[in-house]
């Protein structure tokens, strides 16, 4: 009987210490899971909003395009929504580069653009007002003008801000053309911004010469090694073709490629070169 009594008590001591280490384990994890959701809840950005005290009904934004970027966001006609956060839409971009912008607006109303670049819940800070164009008096107008995100923007998310400004949006107060303003009639609309370093500077970090920068229809490499091929990839890394070659001079058409961000990928006897470019 003793030994029975010893061999029991040292089955129950184990699992009393294996079901309090279970508990304990479960109960950090609860810890740790209600300290994460604190902790995002706490450090979410909120941001402010342009008001139209007058709504939209035919004051609006129709359509926004970033051809370079291969971005097109047409609104449905006959809709009519005050603001449109529209983040979940994401608009790949670098920085060091000239992108053309188009937005479209309806019934004699003008537009502006933003990016949040310090993150800080408004667009009012120097520099990230992008595009600001003077009215012009047609009923239906599309305004084009051109950006560059400065090289000093670090790589990541952030938000822009479309938004109707001046004419019958009014100049906006209690700061002017600012995308947190109170308007007339208008709208807004929000979407995110994957900004990458792809920019014309980084070529110069390869041993290869690639011209030229943003490319058109044709992409010249040339290495002072022999290149054996090029593997082309597209901004999420899908490849989309290989040019075998066997030379210093390479000619790579494009024109089969959309507007927008890539990767070459330039293999030779001792190694590989990657080398990012956009297509116009």
């Amino acid at each position: 009987m003793y030994f029975y009594d010893v061999i029991t008590n040292f089955v129950f001591q184990k699992q009393k210490k294996f079901s309090m280490n279970k508990h304990y384990i479960l109960a950090k994890a609860f810890v740790l899971f209600v300290a994460s959701t604190i902790s995002n809840l706490f450090s979410a950005q909120t941001y402010c909003y342009p008001t139209y005290s007058s709504g939209c009904t035919s004051w609006r934004i129709s359509q926004v395009t970033i051809p370079l970027a291969n971005f097109d966001n047409t609104f449905a006609a006959g809709t009519c929504i005050t603001g449109r956060d529209r983040t979940s839409v994401t608009i790949n971009l670098s920085t060091n580069v000239s992108y053309t912008i188009n937005i479209s607006t309806t019934n004699w109303i003008s537009c502006g653009m933003a990016i949040d670049f310090n993150k800080d819940g408004d667009f009012d800070d120097t520099g990230e007002a992008l595009f600001l164009p003077s009215y012009i008096a047609n009923q239906n107008q599309t305004y084009s003008g051109n950006f560059t995100i400065p090289t000093s923007v670090t790589a990541g998310n952030y938000r822009m801000r479309v938004w109707n400004r001046v004419a019958n949006s009014g100049d906006g107060t209690p700061v002017p053309n600012s995308a947190c303003a109170t308007y007339g009639y208008g709208t807004w609309t929000d979407y995110n911004v994957n900004l990458s370093q792809l920019s014309t500077s980084e070529v110069t970090k390869s041993t290869a010469k690639v011209y030229p920068i943003p490319a058109s229809n044709v992409l010249n490499i040339e290495n002072k090694e022999t290149v054996k091929s090029v593997e082309i990839y597209d901004y999420n890394g899908k490849l989309l073709k290989t040019i075998s070659e066997n030379s210093t001079k390479i000619s790579i058409n494009l024109s089969e490629l959309v507007s927008g961000n890539y990767t070459a990928k330039v293999n030779t006897a001792t190694g590989n070169q990657v080398i990012k470019f956009i297509k116009k």
